[in-house]
């Protein structure tokens, strides 16, 4: 069994049951670029408190370095791909694994667009990219990093994969907005299919319960998904949020306004703080939550309801599911099968015939399980510190093998 896992700001990858670790070296570079560029100016720091007028007076200079990992992917046996947001700056890397040096490569870059979560399947690669203040865009990419966006709208669309047949799966969130346009939360996310022939997208599963979000279908047709909570706060109904805005702007006004714009605009209202808008950035002020996705979740907390062996802090009603289509083929009211909780990423690890082995992550362990709902026998393959991205690179069910151009070129 072959995949990658991140670790904190670690790259990790998994080969039969021996772990290799990584860091990065553009992250490491920058770091090291911004000590130098301290060092260089202390004589001129020294000099201007010298002949300050001011006996009190004191130097603050910003070292600091804010570092997101995003995604890690595996490409063929001794290549990882990996993107990183470093000072709100987007950035996609290549690392060899089979030379001393573990070589890193350029593979994209962009101050406008914050790639997120990737994707690659015969070759093929995909991923999605925020594209505004609270809205994503899934892409197509091409081998050498170009990419074009193929969904649009007033949406979060994110955590794209290809179904059996060649079409590309997501799960999106719709942005709900007053009457003056502002942001007010998301509505719970769906999943749909887009068919590559038309350009059409097709909804498979929708429930104004639940959010499902990582969309993964093996090659008999069952989808996969993580189930949880349908609004961002894991509780409470949208429309009673939409009618409660007048109430939230005095709660505001009498000093809530601070946490109300970091909970659900995801950044904090004071020009300067840390930019809380994607998974793992801290909450300003609690470094004990930290966001998945859109979600606000208290690690301390959930640290103490999950006491038990093994558990983790991503939230126990976030449960892995199997969905088994309908004699018609449909989604929505078909069968359901609970696969583990407390899941905050997973992959399709192996897949034969007869069984199916999964990986999944409880941000401090990492599991395999034998695809046989609540019966599946499941493993601990290692322990780990803060681990939200799995990756893999899938062989197709489809016939892109077959294809004498990339989907990049078809589109």
């Amino acid at each position: 069994m072959y995949f990658t896992f991140m670790d904190g700001e670690t790259l990790g990858v998994y080969r039969d049951g021996k772990i290799e670790k990584y860091e990065s070296s553009y992250v490491k570079k920058h770091r090291e670029s911004a000590l130098r560029s301290v060092k260089s100016r202390e004589w001129r720091r020294e000099s201007e408190l010298q002949f300050s007028d001011d006996p009190f007076a004191t130097y603050m200079e910003d070292t600091a370095v804010t570092v997101e990992m995003q995604s890690v992917l595996p490409i063929g046996e001794n290549k990882i791909l990996y993107a990183v947001t470093l000072n709100g700056a987007s950035a996609v890397y290549y690392k060899q694994l089979d030379d001393e040096e573990k070589t890193e490569s350029h593979f994209l870059s962009s101050n406008q667009v914050e790639f997120g979560c990737f994707y690659t399947e015969s070759g093929e690669i995909l991923g999605s990219g925020f594209t505004g203040e609270y809205c994503s865009n899934i892409a197509v990419f091409s081998a050498t990093g170009d990419y074009k966006f193929i969904t649009d709208g007033d949406t979060l669309d994110e955590n794209p994969s290809f179904d059996k047949d060649g079409d590309i799966l997501f799960n999106s969130y719709a942005v709900c907005r007053d009457a003056r346009g502002q942001f007010i939360d998301y509505m719970p996310s769906e999943i749909y299919r887009l068919k590559l022939q038309t350009m059409e997208v097709e909804t498979l599963v929708t429930d104004g319960k639940y959010s499902y979000i990582k969309p993964v279908m093996d090659g008999k047709g069952n989808l996969y998904a993580i189930r949880k909570p349908g609004t961002a706060s894991g509780e409470g109904n949208i429309f009673l949020d939409i009618l409660l805005i007048p109430v939230r702007i005095v709660q505001a006004i009498v000093g809530f306004i601070a946490a109300f714009v970091l909970c659900f605009a995801r950044k904090p209202m004071i020009s300067g703080g840390s930019a809380d808008g994607d998974m793992t950035r801290a909450s300003k002020g609690d470094p004990k939550k930290i966001w998945l996705g859109n979600t606000l979740v208290n690690v301390d907390r959930e640290m103490k309801k999950n006491r038990k062996k093994d558990g983790g802090f991503i939230p126990r009603n976030w449960v892995l599911v199997r969905l088994e289509p309908n004699e018609k083929g449909l989604y929505n009211e078909c069968a359901e099968y609970e696969i583990a909780k407390g899941v905050g990423d997973y992959i399709l690890a192996e897949e034969t015939e007869s069984e199916k082995t999964l990986v999944y992550t409880n941000g401090k362990h990492i599991f395999a399980v034998k695809d046989y709902g609540k019966d599946g026998k499941k493993d601990k393959l290692f322990d780990a510190d803060f681990c939200l991205r799995l990756g893999k690179e899938y062989a197709s069910h489809t016939p892109f093998e077959e294809e004498k151009t990339s989907l990049f070129n078809r589109l």
